[in-house]
Parts: structure tokens; sequence; C-alpha cells
């Protein structure tokens, strides 16, 4: 009896823990919601006639019905996102996270660079996506869907891919058309990024301030991360037919900081005014540093280390030596060697919160799941799942605590400096970028 009573509060424990992690995804699962529900009643049955279950039932049932009724409240209204997710006035708002439910306005493209709006679920499959477009169209034609990169690369998308609009880079854009078009199909002159450089907005903030604005943006991106989306991710989404849509945004994130670092230093053409852009760089990555924002820091720093900027050479020999001396420090923190040993020495000293470098997670997860099989000899292998937990669990160590405002900044009226580190406009071709460097600078003979 006690063996049987044991074995049944360890499932209780199981049970709730698992609802715990899971959290607002189990709000999306019907199946998922009926076990709860059916769990319940089956441990409210056997409290009746065990004592011991009664401390535990308060807590499932206080779980049960919280997720019951948030997935009732999640029918009757949903999120309808923006194109291109969050930019313009959405970026504004404190960012929240994007369930596979909420539904999307995006504009797809014909080869004529003419568009039409669709209005489908984030976690749509590429094959309802192109029935939402032949609809808009009054299209009979077999249609593919296609992501095309400012560079002009282009690639044609599976009918069983989903969560396809949060993948799209930077400036990148969906286009449907005839696969007889393919060959035919062009970026948009707005691909391209911007012509002018922010150079005179931004000099005038303190470095400070943009750090903190930035990594309060990056917080809250970073919040919205479920570490199940890093199992979807690493596993292929379409296994699941589930949405990445906050671990895509967020990712993309480090692409746009990194571009815009490139970005405004290669729209500078005044030499004198590229050194104060290196300065300034360096002294908002010494501050993300200070904030513990590691995923900006690094971002930062692999963009003054990007070829249209590193190369420079004429720019970087009048950067005075105590920044160049933060820079070298900065640089030995990239330092691959070693699985990344430098960097991964100073995390383990730092205490949450704190926003982790979230490219090398990604990298070590798929470099587990990679190099290690699913299953052996017909059996699951728990050590691959054992590794792989041990990443997601460095993610919830880093939101383990709350990110608490700086007192100091919290007072001051950023509006302007929140509203700027939110809306960056970037290059993100890398070909354009080295020859914009280029031109600043040409080759020496």
């Amino acid at each position: 009896m006690d063996y049987a009573l044991n074995n049944k509060r360890r499932v209780i424990r199981l049970v709730l823990q698992w609802a715990a992690m899971y959290g607002d995804v189990l709000q999306e699962d019907d199946i998922a919601i009926a076990f709860l529900e059916e769990f319940y009643v089956s441990v409210s049955d056997d409290a009746r006639m065990i004592a011991a279950f009664k401390e535990q039932l308060p807590e499932l049932e206080k779980i049960v019905k919280q997720i019951s009724e948030d997935a009732k409240n999640l029918q009757k209204k949903h999120k309808v996102l923006l194109q291109q997710f969050n930019t313009g006035d959405e970026r504004a708002q404190k960012h929240q996270p994007i369930r596979g439910s909420d539904e999307v306005l995006f504009k797809v493209y014909c080869m004529d660079h003419t568009y039409t709006t669709i209005r489908v679920p984030v976690a749509a499959s590429v094959k309802e996506v192109i029935s939402a477009v032949a609809d808009k169209l009054g299209s009979g034609e077999s249609l593919i869907i296609v992501k095309m990169s400012s560079a002009g690369e282009k690639v044609v998308l599976k009918p069983n891919d989903v969560s396809v609009f949060t993948t799209l880079t930077i400036n990148g854009r969906l286009f449907a058309c005839p696969r007889e078009q393919f060959d035919s199909l062009t970026p948009l002159p707005e691909q391209e990024g911007p012509t002018v450089g922010t150079v005179g907005t931004f000099e005038l903030m303190s470095s400070k301030d943009l750090a903190y604005q930035m990594t309060i943006y990056d917080w809250e991106l970073f919040n919205c991360v479920h570490e199940l989306e890093l199992i979807y991710h690493t596993f292929g989404r379409h296994n699941f037919k589930k949405t990445t849509a906050n671990l895509d945004l967020f990712l993309r994130r480090f692409n746009e900081i990194q571009f815009w670092v490139v970005t405004e230093i290669c729209l500078c053409s005044q030499p004198s005014k590229r050194v104060q852009l290196l300065k300034k760089f360096i002294k908002i990555a010494a501050h993300c540093k200070e904030y513990k924002n590691l995923n900006s820091f690094f971002a930062i720093v692999m963009g003054l280390s990007n070829v249209a900027v590193s190369r420079l050479a004429l720019t970087w020999e009048k950067l005075p030596s105590k920044f160049k001396k933060f820079y070298a420090e900065f640089e030995s923190l990239m330092d691959p060697s070693r699985n990344h040993r430098a960097y991964r020495l100073t995390v383990a000293k730092l205490e949450p919160p704190l926003i982790p470098f979230m490219p090398l997670l990604i990298k070590d997860m798929t470099f587990t799941h990679e190099g290690n099989k699913t299953f052996i000899d017909n059996l699951v292998n728990f050590e691959k799942m054992r590794m792989i937990a041990n990443t997601a669990r460095t993610v919830r160590y880093c939101r383990s605590q709350p990110f608490n405002l700086d007192a100091a900044q919290a007072n001051k009226n950023h509006q302007d400096v929140r509203s700027y580190v939110r809306q960056l406009n970037v290059i993100d071709n890398q070909r354009t970028l080295s020859q914009m460097s280029h031109r600043l600078e040409p080759r020496r003979p």
C-alpha cells in the first residue's frame, strides 16, 4: 500500500512540475487540457479515501482551473500582429509573447513587386500560406512560396514548413509565384535598407542610456522565449507543427544590432565622425556588459569585427589607445577556441538576471542533437536528452531572478532613446556593406 501511495504522490508531483514548466503553452493544447482535467478528477476521487493526497489537491486544482480558464479566454481573443512583426507603433509597446494561435497580417509579394496582404495564424504551414494567397489572387495556378533576402538569395519553402514569417532575415520578404517565374524574382528596392546614417540622432544620446534601453528591450524579447522553443528549433519545428516565433525574433535581434553597427559606420563618410562612432559603439558594448546583456554586447563586438568595419585601417589607427585596449579585451571574450572557454568562464561568474549569448546556446543544442542519436536500439538516448536539458536549464537560470530597473535610469525620460533602439534600420547585405567600405577607404596598392 505504501509503495503504491508513494508512486501516486510522485506522479502528482511530476504532473505539477510539468504543468508549471509548460505554463502558457498548455493553453493551446486541447489534449493536454483534457488530460489535466481528467487527472484532477482522478486525484479528487482518491483524496476522498486517502487523506495523504489532500495536501497536493489545492495546488493541482489551482493550476487546472487557471489553464482551463486561460484557454477559454484565448479562444475568445487573440492578437493580430502587423507585417514584419513589431515594427513602428507596435515596438513602442512592451513586447508580449507570440502564440501559435495569434494571427499575422503579412504582405506576400508577386514577381512585379505588387503584393497581397494575408491573415493567417503565426504557426501556419507554407501550404496554408499558399492557400490564403491563392484565395486573395483568385489564382488556380500552382504557386510556390519563396524567401528572398536583400542580397537576392532565394529559397523555395517546403509545404510542411511552419513559422515562416519570423524566420525571414532582417530585410527578407516572402514572394509567391508559379514555379516557372522563380528565376525572374528580384528583391524589392526597400530591401536594400537605408542610404543615410542616423549618427546625427544617436550621437546626442548617452551611451549608457542607449545600452540600458537596449537591455530592457532585449530582456522583453528574451523573457518571451519559452524553453520548448529551443527544443522545437533543434529537432525541427515542422516535426511539432509549433511556432518558434519568440526565439526567432530574439535571434533576429542579435543580427539586427550587429548590422546596425556595420551600417552606421559604412554610411558615415567623414573619417573623424567614424572614429567617434567606433568609440561610441565600444562604450555601448561596455555598458551592455555592465548590465549583463551579453547578447547585445557580443552583437556589437561582432559588428565591429565585421570585415567591412575591421578593414578600415585609417579609421582604426586614429582610435585612442584606451579604446583599442577595451576592444581587444572584448574580442578576447569572443575567442572560439576550446569551445568558447573565455566566454563560458565569464558567464559562470555572473549571477542572474542576465541575457546570454543566444546563438552559442543554439549552437550547443544543435551540436548535441546532430552528434548523438535520439534512439539507440529503439530506446531513448537519455544521455542526449540530459545534455539538451542542461542547455535549456541555462536559459531558465539566466531568468531565475527578475530584471529590476536601474533606479537612476528609471527616473529619466528616455522616450527618444527607447524608440530609437526598438526601430533600428539596417543594411543586411554583406556585399553592399563591403562595397561601401571600399568606397570609404579604397584598397591600398
